[in-house]
């Protein structure tokens, strides 16, 4: 397994949703927070040849303007202004503004989620032809979350083959991971598990762990009691110690009601270390 994402570190951050159009600019040189993908259907616009024109004069006049800054900002609101109504020319003006740009990768992440929604291999494909590292990455990431909705697996697939560490790709990873716990977590779990020793598995757990433990304890509880690799184990094990702490007591009891005597006991024997790790204050369970 390819891991270019060698460490997902910021796979237990909170997640923001953003609006359908331009996202929040985000400071210079940083990678902006994606957003939370709802796929809806876009019924497509109907464009005027006016319309049309005059979104082209805009672009040719926005190229025209002399100082960079101001160049960049007037290419870059044409292409918002443009993404629904000719995407084509939204992807035109893209191309004008600077490489690995904050508003370039922006308009990237969401021109890849339009296209993944018609056709995911079409997207791939023009995510081939971007030309950095990071734009591929930026591409491929959002590409991975719409097809989590229906592929989670293929999705983290991707995620693990193309992605470049980052938040903003690690802020995607956590959605993908998130969406597969909630579909298929035995297989996301067994996924995460083959996952080097590292940040990277040690966060994944607890991410699949913490979705999983809402839904079906029991189900993680007979998942733990196969985990042969002692390390793998210790990680499970503290991650659904943390995931139980969150629950009110009374449900934190009925979970724990369902694990074998040895997890029971392996769980309990870390509530101090789950606590510390969870920032948890609600009183303990007695044990």
């Amino acid at each position: 397994m390819k891991l270019r994402l060698n460490a997902w570190l910021c796979l237990g951050m909170v997640v923001a949703g953003c609006d359908k159009r331009e996202p929040p600019a985000s400071p210079a040189g940083e990678n902006p927070t994606p957003p939370r993908v709802t796929r809806t259907a876009r019924p497509p616009l109907r464009q005027t040849p006016d319309e049309k024109k005059n979104l082209r004069a805009a672009l040719t006049s926005a190229g025209e303007i002399e100082a960079p800054t101001e160049r960049e900002k007037a290419i870059e609101k044409l292409a918002w202004d443009a993404l629904e109504l000719d995407p084509e020319l939204a992807r035109e003006a893209m191309e004008q503004l600077p490489p690995d740009g904050a508003g370039r990768i922006r308009l990237i992440q969401h021109l890849a989620m339009r296209m993944a929604e018609q056709n995911v291999d079409h997207a791939l494909s023009w995510a081939n032809t971007l030309t950095t590292d990071h734009e591929h990455a930026a591409a491929v990431g959002h590409i991975a979350l719409v097809l989590s909705d229906t592929e989670p697996e293929r999705a983290a697939t991707l995620l693990s083959e193309f992605g470049i560490a980052g938040r903003g790709f690690d802020v995607v990873a956590v959605q993908v991971l998130n969406r597969w716990a909630v579909q298929a977590p035995a297989d996301a779990a067994a996924w995460v598990a083959a996952f080097p020793p590292g940040k990277a598995r040690v966060a994944g757990i607890l991410t699949v762990v913490s979705t999983w433990a809402k839904d079906d304890p029991e189900a993680v509880f007979s998942w733990m009691a196969t985990v042969r690799d002692e390390s793998v184990r210790e990680e499970s094990t503290l991650a659904m110690a943390e995931a139980l702490l969150r629950q009110p007591e009374n449900v934190r009891e009925e979970s724990l009601g369902h694990a074998d005597p040895n997890v029971r006991g392996e769980i309990e024997a870390r509530w101090d270390a789950a606590k510390k790790e969870a920032g948890h204050d609600n009183r303990l369970p007695s044990h």
